[in-house]
This record gives C-alpha cells, structure tokens and sequence, in this order.
C-alpha cells in the first residue's frame, strides 16, 4: 500500500498545542521498558485500589437486569437514580441543598465536563485565569477554544492557596472564567472556605465564571477539617460550576465517571454541549456510580488512611536521602523542589533519577510555569514499592540536598 501524506491540514487551535509534555516522559518509560529494564512509575496518579465491591456488584447486576435497560442510549442529562444520588452526596457531606433535576449532571469524568464547559464558555481571545502549578489537561481545554490563558502563581509560603492580590486589574477587567483545584493536584494544597467567600465575591464583582474543581475532597487527612465546597457559600451558584469524580476518591478511574453541580442556567449549558457530542455514560456505570455515592463511604475513608500511611513513608524515606520535602495535607502525590544540584532544572533532574534508578517522576514544568524546578510523585506504589524505590534512590550516588 503506497502512504502518501496526508493533504488535508487539521483546525488550527489542534495544530497550535504544544507538545504534552508527559509524553516526553511516557516514551522514555516506554524505552527503558522495551530495552528489559526495571521501571517504576510514580509519574501518573494512577490509583492501584480497588472499588467497593458492592459498586462492582452493582455494575454486574444492572449490566444483565432487562428492567435497568441500559444497553440502549442514555438520557442526555444523565440516569435519574444518578442524579438524585450526587444530590444526596452534596447534602450529607456539604450540607448543600440541590435539585437533582436542574443542578447535577452526570460526566464521562471530570476532565469531559471541564473541557467542554470551557467549550461552552470561552470564544476565541476569551482570558481564562489558571492558578499554577494546575492539572495538565485545563492547558489543552483552554487552547482548543482559542482562549488567552493568565497563570497565577501558587506559592508555597501561602500553602499553595490562590491569593487574588496577584491577578492583575488588567487581567481581572478581561477575565471570564478562574479554575480553581482544591485539594490541588500536584502541590496537595487545601482552601478552606474563608477562601471560597472571598473567591465568591471576587468573581461576582468581576463577572468572572469560577469553576471549581475537586476531584480530591475525600483525599484530606485531617478528619476535623474536611475539605469543603464551592457551593457550601451563599449566593456561589450565581457565579460557580463545581466539578467532582470517583476516580481518586472511590477507585474508580477507569470507570471515566463524573459530575457536575451547581446553578441550573450553567449546568443547562453544559448539558446543552454535551447533548452534540455524547450520550452520557453506560446504563449501569451510571447506576453502580450511584451506589458508590450512596454507599458507606467506607472505600473513601481506606484510601485517606492509605495515601496518608504511603506519604509519611516516603516523605521520611525523601529525608532520610537528605532531599527535605514537605508534608502534604491532602491527595496522593509529594510536591517538591528538586535538589539543589541541578539548579531548578526539574526535566534534567527527573531524566537523570529514571536514568540511574528506574524511577519515574513528574517534571513539575508539566503542570505550568509556575511548577518549574519542582517535581512531583504519586503515592502509587504499596508499602513494599515505596521501600524498593528508596533503595533504588539511595543506591543511585546522587545528591538529595534541597
């Protein structure tokens, strides 16, 4: 078969992405892989637990029950019996009251919803505030609209927490979306809800949609002092969409099942999108979802006591090497300055540290230029990886001074 090029170009937003800057780091894995080495990836959050197996049973049971009908289409805005279960989620853990029926909506994962949000919200020159270091995949979403995109700085001494007296006048006046992570992936940072007031406020004065991300709420480690919601504010739903997933906190990533809540008229245009391209989730996806909503939270409360376990063992383990990281509060993932030896270069230093050891972390340049010269790790290996990746790390001659 003759290949000849192809002839027709592609949208010129799809032409003008940049690079993924983790497939940099996917093709040195894929390599070393191929070359019969020893690898350990610490780079993806990619959660090695299990879902209740009462979801699974759930799954199972609607999957063959004729009754469920879910090997039809689905509903566009999602399974009813869904919807009313992310309506009593809000009410027991956030002591928000919402209308399943036009204040939920049921996402091929959070990722989906937030990219097609921006879809239904920024035009072309349209300025989106993103805080940073952030989650990839707001970059791309932005970019496909052809939005102008402001990077806010997170910084360390502020725990990592957005303060509005670092976005411009300027860039306020021409703002029309902020995305804001609470716990934030990668730095592991918590707002608390004095944050969400004065975030409330500053975008209904400035007119400024906020969107709220928090796919980790259920990944804080302080039980007096959960992790709140956006919409836990009067009057939020005026000017906030709020987005949560299963994928961390229920074990569910590869299930691709989320949602959003808040006021009915941006909901309805997120539904309003999302009526082109898709047809919601699976049937029973939908309904085993509710289930895990709806259950004993018990798989939740594990992965807390798990990723907690799994930091202090590695964060110890970093400052046995030397390398004095901190302490996260919250998520699965350790946000740290990269040592003092390579000079704030964070590609070069997780290059050499796979290199030497196998070992694959997260270039702190992928979340944002605000995340240079930092690097991140994900708490996915068990108790017996975490000690086979600090003996690989010890045993790799380099120095962890921070």
């Amino acid at each position: 078969m003759i290949r000849e090029p192809f002839l027709v170009p592609c949208a010129e937003p799809v032409a003008k992405l940049p690079p993924y800057v983790f497939a940099t780091t996917f093709k040195w894995k894929e390599e070393a892989l191929a070359a019969g080495r020893d690898v350990v990836d610490l780079g993806v959050g990619n959660p090695d637990g299990r879902p209740d197996p009462a979801v699974v049973a759930e799954l199972v049971r609607a999957a063959r029950d004729p009754a469920a009908n879910c090997h039809g289409y689905s509903t566009f805005k999602g399974h009813p019996t869904l919807r009313r279960a992310i309506a009593a989620f809000y009410a027991r853990r956030f002591g928000v009251d919402l209308d399943p029926e036009t204040e939920t909506l049921p996402l091929i994962g959070s990722k989906e919803g937030l990219a097609n949000l921006m879809r239904a919200y920024l035009e072309r020159g349209d300025t989106l505030i993103l805080p940073t270091p952030c989650y990839p995949a707001y970059f791309g979403a932005a970019r496909l609209c052809g939005a102008e995109i402001f990077e806010a700085p997170l910084r360390p001494e502020h725990g990592f927490v957005l303060r509005f007296a670092d976005i411009p006048a300027d860039v306020a006046r021409q703002a029309k979306m902020l995305v804001v992570n609470y716990p934030n992936n990668p730095t592991g940072g918590v707002a608390d809800l004095d944050f969400y007031r004065e975030a409330v406020a500053w975008c209904r004065e400035h007119r400024v949609l906020l969107v709220s991300d928090i796919a980790y709420s259920e990944l804080g480690f302080d039980p007096d002092t959960p992790p709140p919601s956006v919409l836990q504010v009067p009057g939020a739903a005026a000017v906030a969409v709020e987005f949560q997933s299963l994928s961390k906190s229920h074990n569910m990533a590869g299930w691709r099942t989320g949602f959003a809540a808040g006021g009915a008229e941006p909901i309805a245009t997120l539904g309003r999108v999302k009526s082109m391209v898709d047809f919601s989730l699976f049937g029973a996806v939908q309904l085993a979802a509710a289930a895990a909503l709806t259950g004993d939270q018990q798989v939740c409360a594990d992965n807390r006591a798990l990723y907690r376990r799994r930091r202090d063992l590695m964060v110890a383990g970093y400052r046995a090497l030397g390398w004095d990281v901190p302490s996260p509060p919250a998520t699965m993932y350790i946000w740290a300055p990269v040592p003092r030896a390579w000079a704030g270069d964070d590609f070069a230093f997780v290059r050499e540290v796979f290199e030497r050891t196998g070992v694959l972390l997260s270039p702190g340049s992928a979340f944002g230029r605000h995340g240079a010269g930092w690097c991140r790790t994900s708490l996915v290996a068990d108790d017996a990886g975490i000690a086979k990746v600090l003996r690989k790390l010890a045993d790799a001659g380099l120095d962890w001074t921070a």
